[in-house]
């Protein structure tokens, strides 16, 4: 599947006024998310939007108090698409309110969610490279967005995002690359906490791997996550649980050194095994293949390359549900899984190669964002 035309969204100035940019460039995305969300929620979670809407309001008060600016730049979304507020809310909580309906039950009856993603670090070479694709429902080839924002205060970034979203995956002017898988968990109950997205979003203000660190270890957290936060010439991987810090596994990733996550945890944590279940493998269950491929090609790569990371994320093996993950026809449309967006980032050289759609069949496109990260746009 081809995607639809790049959207590329430049935002700039204060919370407010930034989400309206956003959301005015957007709408006709922001609303085709909405639409499809309704769906999705309906189906995984059993919730009709108005309930969607009332839990996600049940996580203003966690979200006020970690950064309010992140309410105002909701709201300025919702008035430059359009929209009401608690729309723009219910879709930065996604994770939270389908994890904490359907998920459990999906874990219990031995049912799937659609696929996720896979992500990478690669440190052998004499710069990083890192990137991810990302998979999930085949509607979202038409709500992709590039945002690139200048804030007030703080580094430029930029994020691969779905319409309405505040992040996902992407890079800043500090050299600081966020990369993130799901993950769930018998603990995902969709307490409040901050939501997930959210998260990512804060990872990409910071402005070094132990400010990331620092933040992540602040807060307490809705869901389960993977984050890969990469920067200084290191990398640390945090595979958290709904919780504090004590509810999150580091490893690090030094010089010489790669690392692939998919969505199940791998590290090796006694306290998470007694303390919880991890679902990923029941409700994704390619996680367990994508994982151990992308590590077997890893191995087979003469040196880390651009190249050679896309033809890791560009693989067949095991089709449909391979590491470039394709709709499977025989699936209900919305547990289909299809790979969205697919990146490979060379930090160092603040340049994000970018494929909107299959990786095996559509052209990457280079993002050099030295210019604008040095304030020169």
């Amino acid at each position: 599947m081809s995607t639809t035309t790049p959207l590329v969204v430049r935002a700039s100035g204060g919370a407010r006024g930034r989400g309206r940019q956003y959301g005015a460039a957007a709408a006709d995305r922001i609303q085709l998310s909405l639409e499809s969300y309704e769906r999705v929620y309906a189906r995984f979670a059993d919730m009709p939007w108005e309930a969607a809407t009332a839990l996600a309001e049940t996580f203003v008060p966690v979200v006020e108090r970690f950064d309010a600016d992140y309410l105002e730049e909701m709201q300025g979304i919702a008035e430059g698409a359009g929209v009401a507020f608690t729309d723009i809310l219910a879709l930065n909580l996604r994770t939270e309110i389908l994890f904490s309906g359907k998920a459990r039950k999906l874990a219990a009856d031995g049912g799937r969610t659609p696929a996720e993603c896979t992500s990478f670090c690669d440190l052998r070479g004499p710069e990083p490279i890192v990137g991810q694709n990302w998979d999930w429902i085949p509607f979202s080839h038409g709500t992709v967005v590039v945002l690139e924002t200048e804030p007030t205060n703080g580094p430029r970034w930029v994020s691969v995002v779905e319409a309405g979203l505040l992040a996902k995956f992407g890079m800043n002017s500090a050299g600081l690359t966020v990369l993130t898988n799901a993950l769930v968990t018998s603990l995902d109950v969709g307490a409040p906490g901050m939501p997930y997205h959210l998260l990512l979003r804060a990872l990409l203000e910071t402005e070094s791997v132990d400010a990331a660190e620092d933040m992540l270890m602040s807060v307490d957290r809705s869901s389960s996550a993977n984050y890969l936060i990469v920067g200084d010439g290191r990398a640390v991987d945090a595979e958290t649980r709904p919780g504090s810090a004590s509810d999150i596994s580091w490893r690090a990733v030094g010089p010489g050194g790669y690392l692939v996550h998919a969505n199940h945890f791998d590290s090796d944590d006694s306290a998470f095994a007694s303390s919880a279940t991890d679902h990923g493998p029941k409700v994704m269950p390619d996680t367990l293949f994508r994982r151990e491929r992308a590590i077997a090609m890893a191995e087979l790569m003469p040196r880390p390359s651009v190249a050679g990371w896309h033809e890791v994320l560009s693989d067949h093996e095991n089709y449909p549900d391979a590491l470039c993950c394709h709709p499977n026809p025989e699936e209900h449309e919305l547990e289909q899984g299809s790979t969205v967006a697919s990146a490979v980032i060379e930090p160092q050289r603040r340049t994000m190669h970018l494929v909107l759609g299959h990786p095996c069949a559509v052209p990457r496109v280079s993002y050099d964002y030295t210019e604008f990260f040095a304030g020169k746009s």
